[in-house]
């Protein structure tokens, strides 16, 4: 972005705030700070470029968090590790090739936790979109079963490890899915939420060879295929990052994002705008506000990408303490608004902030559009309130999620400035809010609202239903 954009961004967001009634001073100083300084572009561009992809139980997962860990130090943060275990998996040099109607290794990337598998040839079937119904359907027995993106007639998608415990129960020997992206990409991603090794191969295969595959089978040609797995599951050891700013009282406010990021790029859009966004916000109001009501928990979670590990344990750990909020970070971009995800307790509290905040342009406002799969979702389960922001990223940020162009030069420094700024003053404010008398739902209570917003049907899906039926 040219300087004088920049500047004219800037003074544009800190003049239109400044002439606000009521906005405390501090809010102009976090503001301008994160344009200025903008901590959070210069810690994120050296994870990306030092230590890369940081899929948990690397040697590039513990480098970033020791960079990390040197940037809070810098700003006289004082984090500590906290270390759990989790299934953890290493990616290994597989290979898929095609031996018929001709030689080609095909550019394809194994889902995490598929576990070793020496090396055979099958031949492949189309299996549509994977559905349980098509799958019982087809002769997939000693078969490879390629699986597209196209929306099936009828019938909800199934999730990927769905498929793969169709696949199998059918007899299948692996699955591949077509990434429905152009340009050569594999998108990277589990085939267990709990861990599990695949009970088949699975991977991820480029568009464009996935529908050259799809035309020979249409064509009545025998596609054989040869495979060999040689990543493997393994138990590992990893921590997340914590930082606490106490409060006048322990009652606290965890701000989290998730620190590790698939393998294929630099995970520097997911989620390396998360992990620097939390570490500008936590280096903001411990200069300009540190003394605040509530306690402030910032967390760097491991292992999102392979199953919500960090979240999870954390959650598990501090079980006892009074935690009365969430705020989740995962590829924040610029801001449009507040999602109070599912919790209308939340409403007073935006519904004063937000005419405050008019520089920011929060075209969306306040949402109330709750969802899933992040590392809210363990504290949600407990019932324990959460919040996220919505925001825009640009086309080619959001095109190149869990794939080979996930890297650094497509960050935008004004995009992390904004969202830095804005989520330091929302956690000042929400700390200092006494009026909201925030409590985690009941048993009772959080279901029904599950259940209103058909979570309870992807949950289901994923076995993380947490109500026995």
């Amino acid at each position: 972005m040219k300087l004088h954009v920049w500047l004219f961004t800037l003074l544009s967001v800190v003049g239109l705030l400044t002439a606000q009634s009521h906005v405390p001073d501090y809010w102009n100083s976090m503001i301008g700070s994160a344009f200025t300084d903008n901590g959070a572009y210069t810690v994120l561009r050296q994870i990306c470029d030092e230590a890369g992809g940081r899929l948990t139980g690397t040697e590039q997962n513990e480098k970033a968090q020791h960079i990390l860990l040197q940037h809070l130090q810098t700003a006289r943060l004082n984090a500590r590790l906290e270390y759990f275990e989790m299934p953890g998996w290493k990616r290994g040099a597989d290979v898929v090739r095609m031996v018929q109607p001709t030689m080609r290794t095909l550019r394809a990337v194994a889902l995490g936790y598929v576990d070793k598998t020496p090396a055979f040839e099958a031949p492949l079937i189309y299996g549509l979109s994977g559905q349980k119904r098509i799958l019982d359907s087809l002769d997939v027995k000693g078969k490879i079963v390629l699986v597209g993106f196209e929306k099936p007639k009828s019938g909800p998608r199934p999730f990927r490890a769905q498929v793969i415990r169709f696949a199998a129960e059918n007899g299948a020997r692996a699955v591949l899915f077509v990434n429905k992206k152009i340009g050569g990409l594999c998108l990277a991603g589990t085939s267990s939420f709990q861990g599990i090794p695949a009970p088949i191969p699975a991977f991820s295969l480029t568009r464009e060879e996935g529908l050259w595959l799809k035309r020979l089978l249409e064509t009545g040609q025998k596609v054989l295929l040869q495979m060999a797995v040689r990543s493997y599951c393994t138990r590992v050891k990893t921590a997340n990052v914590v930082l606490t700013i106490p409060g006048t009282v322990p009652d606290k406010i965890v701000l989290g994002a998730h620190f590790d990021s698939w393998d294929l790029g630099q995970g520097s859009i997911d989620n390396g705008l998360g992990t620097a966004i939390l570490f500008e916000v936590a280096r903001l109001i411990q200069k300009y506000h540190p003394h605040n009501y509530y306690t402030l928990e910032f967390v760097w979670f491991n292992g999102e990408e392979l199953g919500l590990w960090g979240s999870k344990k954390y959650v598990e750990m501090h079980h006892a303490e009074p935690i009365i909020a969430m705020l989740n970070m995962d590829m924040t971009g610029r801001p449009t608004g507040f999602n109070v995800m599912g919790f209308t307790e939340f409403l007073p509290f935006f519904e004063r902030l937000l005419p405050l905040l008019g520089g920011f342009n929060l075209e969306r406002g306040i949402v109330n559009s709750p969802w899933t799969n992040s590392d809210h979702m363990p504290f949600m389960l407990r019932g324990i309130p959460v919040i996220t922001l919505t925001a825009h990223l640009d086309k080619d940020q959001v095109n190149y999620y869990h794939s080979f162009g996930d890297t650094f030069d497509k960050v935008r420094p004004d995009y992390l400035a904004q969202a830095s700024g804005l989520i330091a003053v929302l956690a000042s404010e929400l700390a200092n809010e006494r009026r909201l008398h925030l409590q985690p739902k009941s048993n009772e209570s959080l279901k029904k609202m599950l259940e209103h917003y058909h979570l309870d049907e992807i949950l289901k899906k994923e076995n993380e239903w947490p109500f026995r039926e």
